[in-house]
């Protein structure tokens, strides 16, 4: 019979070989690769709505149905500075405005899948000890995919009698982090922009 120590010895050597690269997701303190996730969602979102028509035009901002929800605030101010990048100038009280700009948000949050061929993680005991510990999982393929998805509407009313001028429907966009572990090596892919800025930008030009 072999000598426990040995066998503890040696399954403590292959977990050390064979740990692997799992990423740390969290539900309520987000991380930040899920704050990269929805801002870029909300980024994307607002880059291809369109407000040439209301140049010059004074907006009062309608939030009374925009639902609750943790990124409110960063929402409000991509839709503003939108706004205003076509000329439009956002005001604080609805009798100084030509017009009520109204977002409503239907859909801002996360989802998250794995795929994994390997072994899962295993309770192993020890002989003649009554102990045991646990084998992580040993992933030959895993993919843990984290994806994000906005969709909004922008209705557009006369400020003085709420007379509908436009609606702004289907604004919906995605993003997208993947880790990868193929044959123990962790890499990862995805379709944000992460790199630390080497410029800040200064400039404030009209959108065309």
């Amino acid at each position: 019979m072999r000598n426990p120590v040995s066998v503890f010895g040696a399954l403590l050597s292959l977990l050390c070989l064979t740990a692997c690269n799992t990423p740390w997701m969290t539900n309520t303190q987000r991380s930040a690769i899920e704050q990269y996730l929805i801002s870029t969602t909300v980024d994307r979102c607002f880059s291809y709505t369109n407000y040439m028509n209301y140049s010059n035009k004074k907006a009062f901002m309608d939030y009374t149905y925009f639902s609750p929800q943790v990124d409110k605030q960063y929402v409000q101010g991509i839709i503003e500075a939108r706004l205003s990048s076509f000329g439009v100038v956002i005001v604080k009280k609805q009798e100084e405005a030509d017009i009520i700009v109204q977002p409503l948000c239907g859909v801002l949050g996360t989802d998250h899948d794995k795929i994994m061929i390997g072994i899962p993680s295993l309770p192993i005991p020890v002989p003649d000890t009554g102990l045991s510990f646990a084998i992580p999982e040993i992933p030959l393929f895993s993919k843990v995919t984290r994806q994000a998805y906005g969709k909004f509407s922008v209705y557009i009313f006369e400020a003085k009698n709420r007379k509908p001028l436009e609606a702004i429907e289907g604004i919906r966009s995605s993003a997208k982090y993947v880790n990868w572990i193929v044959f123990l090596i962790p890499f990862k892919t995805h379709d944000l922009e992460m790199d630390d800025s080497v410029e800040g930008r200064t400039s404030f030009d009209f959108a065309p």
